[in-house]
């Protein structure tokens, strides 16, 4: 049996005293297999020297550095399909964590490092969830390849996840909406045709509930007839919806041979997304309105679920699963509300 004793340097301070504040280096020593062993653990950690005895009677593992462990995973990723932006994602973590360990081994990370990783961040508790998530993602990839035995972000407590009230636009904020895009401005390579790809990329995103991102990417193959057919970007999923005559009129006044309505198809979509989004700001601040594209999302569902329309239904549309559906919007299901009615007229008797 193997033993951790600590190998006191001679200017050390603690050689009386203070043995667990002590820093000098940590040695084993015992009968492993028959033969005695007596060598340097290489850390002062007492937790990384229990790691390293138990890897020694366990036997002999291969020793994969940080760095190497994250091309491996980005490399899953990309023979698993995953999208260039979630790829990048998971590479900023990478980074992130390159930066902050150094080079070191997957195995010597403890749960009390990533902990201090977490402790350097500076963002919001959303953004915080998603990094925490990616981080059990990664460390949960090295568990599977036999690098380590636990998952040392498992540890780590997810922080109060804010509910943000998804809001609906009123009748009047959509005419103020409608009322200022002749106002927009005629500059950029456009011209006067800002002004009509707007005001065509509202009437998309009011009447059909697409996500930004698919609406960017809309292709002109993808409207075949009355309707809108497409899988969406997020989660693969089919959607078709038929289109208004504002949509119509809309699309039919973005002329051009190019594949898609909103995007020249050159760079990245994500950078296209970030100008239509700073576009539908500058918007905000002509119509008083505080316009987020998801907002037109919400709009778009609420109005289904207060026409009675089934959640299973508005899912479908929606591209999205009836349990999200509830999540998201069910302080707008008309059943929901009915039965809610219902409850309450029962304690007036």
């Amino acid at each position: 049996m193997l033993k951790v004793w600590r190998r006191h340097l001679k200017t050390c301070p603690h050689r009386k005293g203070s043995y667990l504040r002590c820093k000098c280096p940590l040695w084993t020593m015992g009968t492993l297999d028959g033969k005695f062993i007596r060598q340097s653990l290489d850390t002062s950690s007492l937790e990384k020297a229990a790691i390293a005895i138990q890897e020694l009677e366990l036997g002999k593992r291969e020793k994969v550095f940080l760095e190497e462990a994250c091309k491996r995973h980005i490399a899953q990723g990309e023979a698993n399909g995953l999208s260039h932006d979630t790829l990048n994602k998971h590479r900023l973590i990478h980074r992130e964590m390159k930066d902050y360990f150094g080079k070191v081994e997957v195995r010597a990370i403890t749960p009390n490092d990533v902990a201090k990783f977490r402790e350097t961040w500076k963002v919001s508790n959303v953004t915080a969830r998603k990094k925490i998530e990616r981080l059990r993602s990664f460390f949960r990839f090295c568990m599977d390849r036999e690098w380590i035995k636990k998952n040392p972000a498992k540890t780590l407590k997810l922080p109060k996840e804010l509910s943000i009230e998804r809001k609906p636009f009123e009748p009047a904020e959509l005419e103020k909406i409608e009322w200022a895009i002749p106002l927009y401005s005629a500059k950029g390579i456009y011209g006067e045709g800002n002004r009509d790809r707007l005001k065509a990329f509202v009437a998309v995103l009011r009447w059909t509930g697409l996500r930004v991102r698919d609406v960017v990417q809309l292709k002109r193959s993808q409207v075949v007839g009355d309707r809108i057919i497409l899988r969406t970007h997020k989660n693969r999923q089919p959607v078709q919806v038929v289109m208004h005559e504002e949509v119509k009129a809309g699309l039919e006044s973005m002329k051009g041979s190019g594949e898609y309505f909103f995007w020249s198809g050159e760079g990245n979509a994500k950078s296209c997304v970030g100008d239509y989004q700073r576009s539908l700001r500058k918007l905000s601040e002509l119509s008083g309105v505080h316009i987020h594209a998801h907002r037109f999302r919400h709009t778009f569902a609420s109005q289904l679920l207060m026409k009675g329309v089934p959640v299973s239904e508005v899912a479908a549309i929606l591209g999205n699963s009836p349990r999200i559906v509830e999540k998201h919007y069910s302080q707008w299901i008309q059943a929901r509300q009915d039965a809610l009615d219902v409850a309450v007229k029962a304690t007036w008797a």
